[in-house]
């Protein structure tokens, strides 16, 4: 299939119709085929080509965020006793116990066993939690367990936690006068730069690579003079290796722009970021602000409730590098009486690099006003994997945004229910991959956006990439397309499956030609049917993530609609992501229901990941009241984490789906009839 043209829109339309019926036959993009290697283009057509993107995650994907069982701070024990009633502030001892545990060596675990604490920012602070130092990880019992609550209703530019250097000097876009010129052009895909001089570099040193934003640079973007006054493109980088008679630098990841002498390319050395910093199982709640005035503009408006909630943050990282987020969710707190998870922002990654988001679910922000608010996965970093998630009913589910957000990738995750669309939102984020990501009554746009923004948003993107997106449900917005890319230069469109696949290609005067797209043939026959996971595979010579068309629902996450619960949840070594829920029970015909939210119809295989012991019991498990498999014997002599695929369920719609596990008898040499389950995965044939 090398052979086949991409389809191309129409200056003044381009609105295409991806066919609606998976063809038999499997096929490439012209832009990838099985040999591809990073720069490879399009014969006849250099300008066409696709970015590696392997390098998204923690640790550019050459480990995992580890699970830690050493020095775990417990602080419903001495000497912290946190209250974990939700009763009292507890925001100054949870702060001690973070700070404590980055006072030593190697760091330390900071847990919030099941319960909620009760938080808020401390007058004069910008937040309710700092982490500050390295190696610290912030843990809860999982998302269902553990509540942060933040009571705090006036929460203007502030955050509930935030991770990141205090009072920190370093910076991406500073004037640094201690910077080296380059002497050569750095072009697109670079990893080998000249400089001036290599005294003070040496192989690992942390630095930035970046030009300045010139009036020709301007023009050249087709923004005239208006981005004058933004910074340029910068990338954080690490040194690998020093040439000091060619005076050559190479770097650890590509450039993902081209940097010219003309512009002042230059780099220089900045301040260790945080490394090796998480924030894991637990969910985040801010308490619903009562204050009249929330209309679009009101933000400006002193008094009222959307000027006292403006630009707030359930989590942020802040120059971070080798971090995660891993199983943190949004709730709504019990004092609540609007169906309100956070007041207006949800995860931002800013000036962070090599984090990853995983298996986390942010929804339902309060605000969703101008400015900045209900966005509830904010992408301003580099190099950064969001994987697994799920958005609900932001403004703005997921937005990248600014000239040094590049290399990020969203991977399988499920965005739903915006009130506008998921965007590339401001000031030419270049370089970032949209890989099987499945929109349920909503759109994803890489469109001009000018003239909106206090400087015009303009062009949004280049070089971006939609790979294999999954039209699940119209938006109920309006509109023929479920993804719409108008990208300066070329900008990228392969493979639509579902049944919303209408993409719009259109151009304006600043994004012409019209953008690629391979749309013809179903995504389902797509190969790979994820860019992000076989460029991984190629470049590490090893599959390290799952198969794209695999959902995976943490059982740990997931909520269960059984009154009254009889489950809990445990953070160990063992589990996937370091959760595990148990099914506590004593007698047969104890059941637990879970609520999934499948992403596409169709059939697909049941698999389910359990820990199995001596003293577990025997499940069966049905699938809206049909069952699934047979009697599964969870008991072992020792303890193994075993994954077994039940059989087979047809979903006709994407309604929610209801998983009830019950007990129905135990192995004779068990001692008991608990359930640990792990991971539920619904493998589409």
């Amino acid at each position: 299939m090398g052979s086949r043209k991409g389809w191309q829109g129409l200056l003044g339309a381009g609105l295409i119709a991806a066919v609606g019926v998976a063809e038999a036959a499997p096929w490439r993009s012209v832009l990838y085929p099985s040999t591809w290697t990073p720069g490879y283009s399009q014969p006849g057509n250099t300008s066409r080509f696709l970015h590696d993107f392997s390098y998204a995650g923690y640790r550019m994907r050459q480990a995992e965020p580890p699970v830690r069982t050493d020095r775990v701070l417990d602080v419903t024990q001495a000497p912290y006793f946190a209250d974990n009633t939700g009763t009292s502030d507890v925001t100054a001892v949870l702060q001690q116990a973070l700070d404590d545990a980055g006072a030593v060596a190697g760091g330390g675990v900071v847990y919030l066993p099941r319960g909620t604490y009760r938080v808020a920012p401390p007058a004069g602070k910008p937040y309710a939690l700092l982490i500050r130092y390295s190696n610290v990880v912030l843990r809860g019992q999982g998302a269902t367990s553990t509540f942060l609550y933040n009571f705090a209703t006036d929460m203007r530019s502030k955050r509930v936690v935030q991770v990141g250097p205090r009072d920190t000097t370093v910076s991406w876009t500073s004037a640094s006068t201690a910077a080296t010129a380059l002497t050569q052009d750095a072009p697109n895909q670079a990893t080998r730069i000249q400089v001036a001089s290599v005294s003070g570099y040496t192989v690992g040193t942390w630095l930035v690579v970046r030009a300045d934003l010139t009036a020709t640079r301007s023009a050249e973007l087709n923004m005239g003079t208006e981005w004058t006054s933004l910074p340029g493109p910068s990338f954080y980088r690490q040194v690998v290796a020093v040439d000091a008679a060619t005076r050559m630098l190479t770097l650890d990841i590509p450039l993902r722009q081209g940097l010219l002498m003309r512009d002042a390319a230059r780099v220089y050395r900045v301040p260790a970021h945080l490394s090796e910093v998480g924030v894991e199982h637990l969910a985040i709640g801010m308490r619903e602000n009562p204050t009249p005035g929330l209309a679009e503009e009101d933000y400006t408006v002193q008094g009222t409730g959307a000027y006292q909630v403006h630009e707030s943050t359930a989590l942020l990282m802040n120059h971070v590098v080798d971090g995660w987020v891993r199983g943190v969710g949004s709730y709504r707190p019990p004092s609540n009486t609007q169906d309100v998870h956070v007041l207006s922002n949800g995860i931002d990654l800013n000036y962070a690099r090599n984090v990853t988001v995983e298996g986390c679910e942010i929804n339902k922000p309060q605000y969703k006003g101008g400015g900045g608010n209900g966005y509830l996965y904010s992408i301003r970093s580099s190099d950064s994997l969001v994987k697994d998630s799920v958005s609900y009913g932001g403004r703005h589910n997921f937005d990248f945004r600014s000239m040094h957000t590049t290399g990020n990738v969203l991977f399988n995750n499920r965005v739903s229910n915006g009130e506008k669309v998921s965007d590339f939102h401001m000031h030419l984020s270049a370089a970032n991959l949209v890989d099987n990501t499945t929109l349920y009554q909503e759109r994803f746009e890489a469109a001009d956006r000018s003239p909106y923004g206090t400087t015009s948003h303009g062009v949004t993107t280049t070089e971006s990439v939609f790979w294999n997106t999954n039209g699940a449900k119209p938006p109920s917005y309006g509109g023929t397309s479920v993804v719409r890319s108008q990208q300066y230069g070329q900008g990228y469109v392969i493979g639509m499956r579902g049944s919303a696949t209408g993409v719009d290609v259109s151009v304006t005067t600043k994004t012409a030609p019209a953008d690629f797209a391979e749309v013809a043939q179903s995504g389902n026959e797509l190969v790979p049917q994820s860019l992000y996971v076989d460029q991984v595979q190629k470049r590490l010579g090893r599959a390290v993530e799952h198969d794209a068309r695999v959902l995976v629902y943490q059982a740990e996450n997931l909520k269960p609609t059984s009154t009254p619960d009889p489950s809990s949840t445990g953070v160990e070594a063992g589990p996937e992501l370091g959760g595990v829920r148990y099914h506590n029970t004593s007698a047969v015909g104890a059941k637990v229901t879970y609520t999934l939210h499948p992403r596409t119809v169709g059939t697909f295989a049941v698999r389910v990941r359990t820990k199995r012991n001596n003293g577990r019991g025997q499940y069966r498990l049905d699938v809206n009241g049909v069952a699934v498999g047979g009697t599964q014997d969870e008991y072992s002599a020792t303890t193994q984490f075993v994954e077994v695929e039940l059989g087979t369920v047809t979903f006709t719609d994407l309604e929610p789906q209801a998983f009830t596990f019950t007990t129905v008898g135990k192995n004779a040499a068990s001692t008991g009839y608990n359930v640990a389950l792990d991971v539920i995965r619904l493998v589409r044939q």
